[in-house]
């Protein structure tokens, strides 16, 4: 997808031999456009273009709007008092809120408008009857997407079915969100039966059968949740199920050999917890490199379904990304032109890494355990000596710049590198996320089953964490473990403020309350605290956060056009 936008680009900056020549695209109506295959894939690249925004997957998605959890937290001292949403600082007007809601919008009116157009068109002029039905079932899975990253962060919101084209559409109330739900379902459920299956499509760039499966389950687990409780597990389970029946996707277990792009260091298997070069050597290692990579595994396909970035942002293409420059490693150094710069503003948290077992490969995948000096102008990755195992578990420093490590700007195959922009694809959806899902929705149904037990130890197996048994676990005990799981195989993907809230609203904030110093690891250990000081910056998301921040409010920007909205609650 990313390779027939990026063509669309360059199709449209040819210039002619004279500018008068050049055909006049402003007089397109909607009676011009969609007359054939070509244009009508050249529509849906529209819309799956919104993707990529910077406002959406670009960065505020997984960024700006999700950090100040209790696994990722800003972390420049000198903004502690910044109006930041991630430092629960800020009002309706914070520019990353009001653009992300636009940008959704905008994607939302894309769809509708394309779903709109290409209803009136004959089967033909769209190249044959299952182009057509691809084509539809693909925009309506976008469309779901777009409602339910709304509804993840925001809660209730206009339902926009329609092609907004001026004032006279705009003005909407909000819609509650089990009638979101209800169209999400409707539309993915409409996708389900139109979209290609995985292994006829030559990327994960585009939505498959499985992956609107994928996020049917999704959808039913999250409204099980705090506050629609539609317990509709069963539902979840269904879809899951489906996707590991359709046996196109497995979790990557083939081991990369990247000794040679590894940290500068070798260290056995002492009681530090630190691993040697091989502990990288792993199919979850190897799936992020890849991903990093640009390289797509259309083996296992375990990732099912990736936003796409092209580029670094110094051409016309636009179409970069900040993934790995934003939330991964700290690289300060300019002199080096075989390292790239990345800002890092964010931090992993001790809490995630309390999650992992010494065994477990995940843990310092997840989390780097290096950083980087400068030697002679050449950057040196050099081991981070303050996280030792003793210290992680018994706090004894703060262990500030935990670097996120999920994605590497050092495997960006592009170049130039640039410090704001790169390549790196962001996962949607990921095959481990089914199993996970099968695990969970099993538990609510029924309690512990053995299902549910083999597809949390299928994940666990690949990463070289322990197997688990089924004796061990109640239902409780269960859903407690599950949700630690998922923290620990998909920190930084799967929205994290949605996934404390389906939790419960309690449950949203005292987790969030970790952060500071006062919430005790183990009451017996002497200073054994889970969180950060109170005059930490780490710690000002806990300090800041009330009632009102289980959702963003409505911006401002769509209250002052759409005045029957209505504002969020207790805002």
């Amino acid at each position: 997808m990313k390779k027939l936008i990026y063509t669309l680009l360059i199709a449209t900056s040819v210039s002619s031999c004279n500018f008068l020549d050049t055909p006049v695209y402003d007089e397109m109506d909607e009676d011009k456009i969609y007359h054939d295959e070509t244009t009508c894939m050249s529509g849906l690249a529209g819309i799956y273009d919104i993707l990529g925004n910077t406002a959406v997957y670009g960065q505020y998605l997984w960024g700006d709007l999700d950090a100040g959890t209790d696994i990722m937290v800003y972390n420049r001292d000198y903004g502690a008092n910044n109006l930041y949403v991630s430092l629960y600082n800020y009002n309706n007007t914070e520019s990353c809120l009001s653009d992300a809601w636009k940008a959704l919008y905008v994607g939302i009116n894309r769809a509708n408008d394309y779903i709109d157009l290409l209803g009136q068109r004959t089967n033909e002029e769209c190249g044959g009857a299952d182009k057509k039905a691809m084509f539809l079932a693909e925009a309506k899975a976008l469309r779901a997407l777009y409602y339910m990253n709304l509804v993840a962060y925001w809660g209730e919101v206009p339902l926009r079915l329609t092609p907004t084209k001026d004032l006279s559409t705009q003005l909407l109330k909000k819609s509650s969100q089990t009638d979101i739900y209800a169209q999400i379902i409707n539309d993915l459920l409409d996708a389900e039966k139109g979209c290609r299956p995985a292994d006829e499509l030559d990327s994960p760039g585009r939505i498959s059968q499985t992956t609107a499966q994928a996020l049917l389950a999704r959808a039913y687990l999250w409204q099980s949740g705090y506050p629609v409780y539609a317990n509709t597990w069963d539902k979840a389970l269904e879809y899951a199920r489906k996707v590991r029946d359709s046996q196109l996707h497995t979790l990557n277990k083939a081991a990369t050999s990247i000794a040679t792009q590894l940290p500068d260091y070798t260290i056995g298997t002492g009681t530090n917890g630190y691993r040697d070069r091989s502990y990288y050597s792993n199919g979850y290692c190897s799936l992020f490199i890849n991903m990093c990579s640009n390289l797509y595994d259309l083996t296992a396909r375990e990732s099912m379904f990736e936003v796409e970035f092209y580029g670094n942002g110094l051409d016309q293409s636009n179409e970069s990304g900040k993934v790995g420059l934003y939330n991964g490693i700290s690289v300060n150094i300019t002199t080096d032109p075989d390292v790239p710069f990345a800002y890092a503003w964010y931090d992993a948290t001790k809490i995630l890494l309390r999650l992992y077992e010494a065994s477990d490969a995940r843990k310092w995948w997840n989390v780097s355990d290096y950083t980087y000096t400068t030697t002679s102008g050449k950057a040196v990755k050099t081991l981070r000596t303050d996280y030792q195992q003793t210290q992680i578990e018994l706090n004894s420093t703060v262990m500030n710049n935990v670097f996120p490590g999920k994605w590497r700007a050092e495997y960006d195959p592009i170049r130039p590198w640039a410090r704001n922009n790169g390549s790196i694809n962001f996962p949607i959806m990921r095959y481990s996320d089914v199993l996970l899902m099968i695990a969970e929705a099993s538990n609510e149904l029924s309690g512990p089953t053995d299902e549910a037990i083999d597809a949390i130890n299928e994940v666990r197996s690949r990463a070289g964490a322990s197997s688990i048994a089924l004796a061990d676990y109640n239902q409780e005990t269960f859903r407690q473990f599950i949700f630690e799981e998922r923290t620990r195989e998909l920190c930084f993907e799967v929205p994290r403020h949605m996934e404390l809230r389906r939790m419960g609203k309690d449950f949203f904030f005292s987790r969030i309350a970790l952060l500071t110093s006062q919430e005790l690891f183990d009451p017996t250990k002497a200073g054994s605290t889970i969180g950060y000081p109170l005059d930490n910056v780490r710690a000002v998301p806990a300090l800041n956060i009330s009632e009102k921040h289980l959702y963003l409010p409505i911006p401002q920007c769509e209250l002052n056009v759409n005045t029957i909205c209505g504002q969020t609650e207790n805002w």
